[in-house]
Formats: structure tokens, sequence, C-alpha cells
């Protein structure tokens, strides 16, 4: 039986790689720059290489600590697709002092009305 792979991203070099499972300490490198790889989960799904505004959102979430692992339904959730969502949710978390990895999670944003 073949061993697991997940994904590991270049964010510089818009790359990713499948790889397998390795120990959680084990430092991985990019074969193209040599730069170090993030680990973005077992269920990423890289955006093309010419989408830079995807990779700008993708890289603030790994950055952030978000990943795409599988869930026990089947895929990893909800994470934001756009700058503007990114931006929307790190507002959010501001205002209400909710950790940015939560709020970056959140499909909804609860925003307060105010009477005007």
């Amino acid at each position: 039986m073949a061993h697991a792979k997940t994904s590991y991203v270049c964010p510089p070099c818009r790359a990713s790689y499948k790889q397998p499972y390795g120990r959680p300490t084990e430092e991985r490198r990019c074969p193209r720059c040599a730069g170090t790889l993030i680990h973005a989960g077992s269920a990423f799904a890289a955006p093309p290489r010419r989408d830079v505004a995807a990779w700008r959102t993708l890289t603030l979430l790994l950055n952030a600590g978000i990943a795409f692992h599988k869930s026990c339904c089947g895929g990893p959730g909800y994470r934001p697709r756009t700058r503007h969502e990114v931006r929307e949710r790190t507002r959010y978390a501001r205002r209400c002092g909710e950790p940015l990895e939560r709020a970056l999670l959140r499909r909804e944003i609860p925003w307060e009305r105010t009477a005007g």
C-alpha cells in the first residue's frame, strides 16, 4: 500500500508539491528556489500559477496558520477565496476580539447593524 501524500506550498514560486507525510519537525525545501515549503494539507487544491490574486490570498491564509486538512465530512471546510473576504474577516476579528484564525474560517460574518 502506498504512503499517503500531502501538499506543500512555495508561495514565492506559486508552486505546490505532493509529498509523503513526514515528521512534523522536518523542514522541506522548494526544488525551484530552495525556500522553505509550507504544509498546506491533504485537501489542498492549488490555484493556477498565473492567478496572482489567489496566491496572495492563499499566502495570507497559510501564514495565519490556516491549512487545508480533510475532516470527517470530506473537506477542509470554508476558506476565504479573495483578499476582500480576508480583509473583511480580519476587520471583524480586530473589532470583536476574536482570534484571526477563527475569524478566517467563518463562512458568514455577524456584523452588528447600527442605527443610522
